[in-house]
């Protein structure tokens, strides 16, 4: 890597920066909308839904990507990007996974801000970065995926159910506790998670791969 590439004033590192901002901006932008004028009491039902989660996820890797380089006096790449991709991994991976399965069973259109924001933005858009932008991605231990997995499992088996019997209701209808099919649709959804994890720890191979000098 040349030191154009490693110098902290490098113009490709500041557009790195910028468009971290760019989604620091949407994803808060968004969890403002999620949660204003409401009661805390509302407020306390709205973070318990996944949508606010993945998006809060967003909001603080891109956040803490922005105030990297002020806080990071080290040169080149590292004053810019954490060495460690998980806490990227893990809100790339909650938002495409917020982002398929609002299109596919939920009701899948997006009539507000908020909706465009949360549902389509945000997951294309970590997308994108995990797939063409930074180098962290490269650096992701085979495990990590199966951490994102495993934090899954306390709120789809203790929270989410919590929430259905106090409100009589499940927060989305296809993932029902009260249903005889709970146990193969709740199996399903952690199986498809773990798939999504580990296709995004694939792509990030494969790039770092493509990346690395010959």
């Amino acid at each position: 890597m040349n030191a154009q590439k490693t110098n902290g004033n490098s113009p490709l590192l500041w557009t790195l920066w910028l468009w971290r901002l760019a989604l620091a901006l949407a994803s808060g932008w968004a969890v403002w909308l999620l949660l204003e004028h409401r009661s805390a009491e509302q407020v306390f039902d709205q973070l318990l839904y996944f949508t606010t989660l993945s998006t809060i996820a967003v909001f603080l890797f891109n956040l803490s990507e922005v105030v990297r380089p002020f806080v990071i006096r080290t040169g080149g790449r590292n004053r810019f990007e954490s060495r460690s991709p998980w806490l990227r991994g893990m809100a790339t991976s909650m938002a495409i996974f917020t982002g398929v399965v609002f299109a596919t069973l939920l009701e899948g259109s997006y009539p507000d801000t908020v909706d465009k924001l949360a549902h389509l933005v945000c997951p294309i858009a970590m997308a994108v970065d995990w797939a063409a932008v930074g180098r962290s991605q490269g650096r992701l231990h085979v495990l990590s995926p199966a951490t994102w997995s495993a934090l899954l499992l306390p709120y789809i088996f203790f929270v989410y159910p919590w929430d259905a019997r106090r409100d009589g209701k499940p927060m989305y209808e296809f993932l029902d506790p009260a249903k005889d099919d709970w146990p193969v649709t709740v199996g399903a959804v952690i199986a498809a998670f773990v798939i999504l994890s580990y296709l995004l720890w694939a792509i990030a191979r494969l790039r770092a791969k493509a990346l690395s000098p010959r």
